[in-house]
């Protein structure tokens, strides 16, 4: 199926889970939300899919969530050290796509500890388009550590990294945001949808 059509049979399906289930009184989105932890807490405790690397002492630290980690097979593995401290590890899985196996990450909101790590990540891996689906706090909870400014901030720097706001267009629900990403001299650009 091309491109098209599998957008087409995307869209059709968001349609479909956005009708009320009349027997049940819910959404699609939470049926599926359930199935999907259920399947979630199925890998994990039948070790189907292993997180051992996660699960490890000096990775612990890194996860927001103690039962939310990647599995071994599919996590993205940093190669870019800042410091001689840094390790291969984030807690990230690369997603397949029409572009083949690695074609999205999905990763935890980062910490305070972890920022420097997501910015390698998204170094590394060269990425175009960041999607945060959380907000920065959620019912009076942190939810996510700040890894850019607005616009009308100075630019944040995360160890060598450097982040600045270029624009910053306001939506109904979102903002959209271009961010430079400066690290040794050498710029990259990001879009942040929020």
């Amino acid at each position: 199926m091309d491109q098209a059509g599998i957008l087409r049979n995307f869209i059709q399906r968001v349609k479909a889970m956005t009708e009320l289930d009349e027997d049940r009184g819910e959404d699609n989105f939470g049926s599926d939300f359930m199935r999907l932890r259920r399947l979630s807490t199925k890998y994990r405790t039948e070790k189907i899919y292993p997180t051992n690397v996660g699960e490890r002492e000096e990775n612990v630290k890194k996860n927001r969530y103690k039962d939310i980690l990647p599995f071994d097979h599919t996590r993205v593995k940093l190669t870019l050290k800042t410091t001689n401290q840094d390790t291969d590890y984030v807690n990230a899985n690369f997603i397949k796509g029409v572009d083949g196996p690695k074609a999205y990450i999905a990763t935890q909101g980062p910490l305070p500890n972890t920022v420097i790590d997501f910015w390698r990540m998204n170094w590394e891996y060269s990425v175009a388009v960041i999607v945060m689906a959380c907000r920065e706090f959620e019912m009076g909870r942190k939810k996510c550590e700040r890894y850019f400014p607005s616009r009308d901030e100075e630019p944040l720097s995360f160890g060598p990294f450097r982040i600045s706001c270029e624009s910053e267009q306001q939506r109904m629900d979102y903002f959209i945001r271009t961010l430079m990403v400066q690290y040794n001299d050498v710029l990259q650009s990001s879009h942040l949808l929020l």
